[in-house]
């Protein structure tokens, strides 16, 4: 029996871009893994992901971003930047494409909020659309750094 998702892991291309990217959104970091920080230098830490890309394993980087702090029935993200081998960019996914279509987030205050967003930085693909379903009432659409489509959405 699943009682719940524990996280979505989204391969990123710059990790400290990501994660200042959804620390706009409200996200806070709870764990950071894949490197150690010693005498002002990044070095590689035991890389937990290290078995999962063949011979050799891998160079990772990444952090888990929540919105709230109980760790069992909060939204996680799981940020990870393949550092060797490199994590590929793709080209952005179009909103039919199979697979993923978009992360929608719940929010109060929808256009107050956009406009703060937009001040730091953050292009919509759309403007917020008035809807009626189930109880929502308007949506916009955007993408993080490396496309990947995200909704805000206020009931």
């Amino acid at each position: 029996m699943i009682l719940n998702v524990i996280h979505i892991n989204l391969n990123v291309t710059d990790i400290e871009r990501s994660v200042d990217f959804y620390k706009k959104l409200g996200f806070e970091v709870m764990h950071v893994f894949g490197d150690r920080k010693t005498d002002n230098t990044l070095e590689p830490d035991n890389d937990m992901l290290a078995g999962m890309t063949g011979p050799g394993g891998s160079h990772t980087r990444g952090c888990v971003l929540s919105l709230g702090d109980d760790p069992r029935s909060t939204t996680k993200l799981e940020l990870i930047q393949y550092v060797e081998p490199p994590t590929q960019p793709s080209e952005p996914r179009g909103v039919t494409t199979a697979g993923v279509g978009r992360i929608a987030l719940r929010t109060k205050n929808l256009l107050p909020f956009v406009e703060k967003l937009r001040t730091e930085g953050i292009e919509f693909m759309t403007e917020a659309q008035e809807i009626d379903v189930v109880g929502a009432r308007r949506f916009v659409l955007f993408r993080d750094p490396d496309g990947v489509i995200l909704e805000l959405i206020e009931f």
